[in-house]
């Protein structure tokens, strides 16, 4: 007898683990090169075929208990077939393929407007970039580095300090005028949104900025900051963020960084090489590159802020 087959795409279970890690129909939609229709409509029509609502739409997008079962289902057999794909794919025999695991905030605001560059100077280098979820393991055996964020003492690892230590309070213009965000004290009239890896974030400013003041850092929490970020444009609050992430932003007027600080604190991206079948070299080639493309946008960017207040409580 002929196995029956489930009755949505490939493509639709993409879609549907993209929305829900991104928690954005529109951030669903710009990572997989989607109209936001077209990922409505799919994930509409899941929901339709499955008979469950998959996700809340009130003040967010969050999977249901019903979308969070299905995630952890799919999730892990999407990644199996990815790894298949790729494992079978044809590449030309002369390149060597380098495959980086990334948070993907850094993927949006700093590594993919790269890749085009780096086909130029490494065309016998195949960069393959994955976005860093909280659900997937650190260890696997088919990545060649990752960049995590942390402290940078991860045992029996050598991590190389790229960027993101360097802090400030962002906020839209809007909401720093109708919360007449002037000095630290005014931040008590804020939601102060918290990323879960970095739950010190606003005590260590707090510390290094404005000692003695105490503050309600309760508000809610995020994965990854480029989640956060999304809260931060939809005016639910005030973050605390790596200033390079936010760079452009604060350029063009987007955001605002109210008091225009720089606090040095303890966590920041790290790059991890690891032993891998990938041709060392390539791995070494692609590690240095970006380690130099970091030290290019500090030297770009930071001169023009503030000399860096670092917290007591910092781990170096």
């Amino acid at each position: 007898m002929t196995p029956s087959r489930p009755p949505f795409s490939l493509l639709t279970l993409q879609i549907f683990v993209a929305v829900a890690r991104l928690g954005s129909f529109t951030r669903a939609a710009d990572a997989l090169c989607l109209t936001q229709s077209t990922v409505s409509k799919h994930v509409g029509l899941l929901e339709k075929q499955l008979g469950v609502p998959l996700f809340t739409r009130a003040g967010g997008v969050a999977p249901t208990p019903a979308g969070a079962r299905f995630l952890e289902a799919t999730e892990p057999a999407l990644q199996q077939i990815w790894h298949a794909v790729e494992q079978v794919r044809a590449r030309p025999a002369q390149k060597a393929t380098v495959t980086f695991l990334a948070p993907p905030a850094v993927l949006q605001y700093w590594l993919v407007p790269l890749l085009p560059r780096f086909a130029v100077d490494h065309p016998d280098i195949d960069l393959q970039m994955r976005p860093r979820l909280l659900s997937g393991g650190v260890g696997r055996g088919d990545v060649d580095a990752d960049i995590r964020f942390g402290n940078g003492a991860w045992q029996g690892v050598r991590a190389q300090y790229l960027f993101g230590r360097e802090m400030c309070v962002v906020a839209t213009p809007a909401l720093c005028r109708r919360l007449a965000l002037r000095r630290y004290a005014d931040l008590s009239r804020a939601p102060l949104l918290r990323h879960v890896l970095y739950p010190s974030a606003w005590t260590e400013w707090a510390r290094a900025m404005a000692p003695g003041l105490a503050l309600d850092a309760t508000g809610p929490e995020y994965d990854h900051y480029s989640v956060m970020l999304e809260a931060v444009q939809a005016e639910l609050g005030v973050a605390i963020v790596p200033r390079l992430l936010v760079r452009k932003a604060l350029a063009s007027g987007e955001l605002e960084a109210p008091f225009n600080e720089v606090m040095l604190g303890s966590s920041g991206y790290y790059l991890v090489l690891r032993d891998t079948a990938a041709p060392a070299q390539a791995v070494r080639a692609a590690g240095d590159w970006l380690m130099a493309r970091a030290e290019e946008m500090a030297r770009e960017w930071l001169p023009a802020a503030p000399a860096p207040a670092a917290s007591s409580g910092n781990v170096q």
